[in-house]
């Protein structure tokens, strides 16, 4: 059935000459061989063609996409390594895999993790939010808002800010990897690629599956009139996340710097101490950041 959206061949001399319109090359063939922009065919522009191009962009997607996420959860480290080594025909792109998971990350949210609320910037932050709070009250009197009209501001424009600034930490993750596997001599771009698959994993598995998931167990106990809130809480939730979370740098330590085990296991803790200390950072800067455009 799908042999009917295939494009009818067209008949095309090659040795036709053709000036790009994009650098003004002359060539001959479908495509400038400076540029590589591809003369229009008539049949391109044919609903048949749309549709093929429809299909080919959704499978080429999907198997690239299911490939990249059963390498990342089967073999930590594997997927950097693979792509910084020049296998990545396979595989998506990891930036592109990176922003999938924030896109996810931000269109279903069970915790604010990267997108602090105001609640969260008020009282759960220790200094800062003694700091934020006194800001908060002087913003309220210069402008004449209640609260609740400054929260949903606040929200607006920082849930928007979160989306990009996001980048942030994976840099700052960049930077450390840089320094605690400074031995290893890679390039920077080595450490970006692991920080991305790091960032990846954290969103798409621990703030995204796991947490929906536990939300699901939640329900269905909850049909069953027992309450197991719990399993969202720090002494559950957040221990699991700790744990995998950490599991997966130290298995990164193994596969893509070729750390012995007893080097990568101080370095796989001292890397995820850093993170939630950049994190903290990410989650003041935010704060400031979001009060300028308000």
């Amino acid at each position: 059935m799908l042999q009917k959206f295939k494009v009818k061949a067209e008949s095309i001399d090659y040795t036709q000459k053709h000036t790009c319109k994009v650098c003004s090359h002359n060539f001959t063939g479908l495509y400038c061989n400076a540029c590589g922009e591809k003369i229009p065919l008539p049949d391109e522009k044919s609903f048949k063609y749309f549709a093929e191009s429809i299909l080919n962009g959704f499978t080429f997607f999907e198997g690239k996409f299911f490939s990249t996420i059963k390498l990342l959860l089967q073999s930590p480290g594997s997927l950097s390594h693979n792509i910084s080594e020049g296998i990545r025909v396979p595989y998506m792109k990891l930036v592109s895999l990176f922003f999938l998971a924030n896109f996810l990350y931000f269109l279903f949210p069970v915790f604010d993790t990267y997108n602090s609320s105001l609640h969260t910037q008020l009282n759960s932050l220790g200094q800062h939010s003694i700091y934020a709070t006194e800001i908060v009250k002087t913003h309220l009197e210069k402008h004449n808002l209640n609260l609740k009209e400054f929260q949903n501001s606040y929200q607006s424009i920082s849930t928007n800010l979160s989306k990009l600034l996001i980048v942030l930490l994976v840099l700052m993750l960049s930077a450390i990897l840089f320094v605690v596997n400074y031995s290893k001599q890679k390039y920077f771009f080595d450490h970006l690629l692991f920080s991305l698959e790091i960032y990846s994993f954290q969103l798409l598995f621990n703030l995204l599956a796991m947490a929906h998931f536990f939300v699901f167990l939640i329900w269905c106990a909850k049909q069953y009139g027992s309450d197991w809130r719990i399993l969202l809480s720090d002494s559950v939730f957040s221990f699991i996340g700790q744990v995998a979370l950490t599991y997966f740098i130290f298995r990164g330590q193994l596969t893509f710097y070729q750390s012995k085990w007893y080097w990568a296991v101080p370095k796989a803790i001292l890397t995820y101490y850093l993170i939630f200390l950049t994190i903290d950072l990410y989650r003041i800067s935010l704060f400031y950041i979001t009060m300028w455009f308000l």
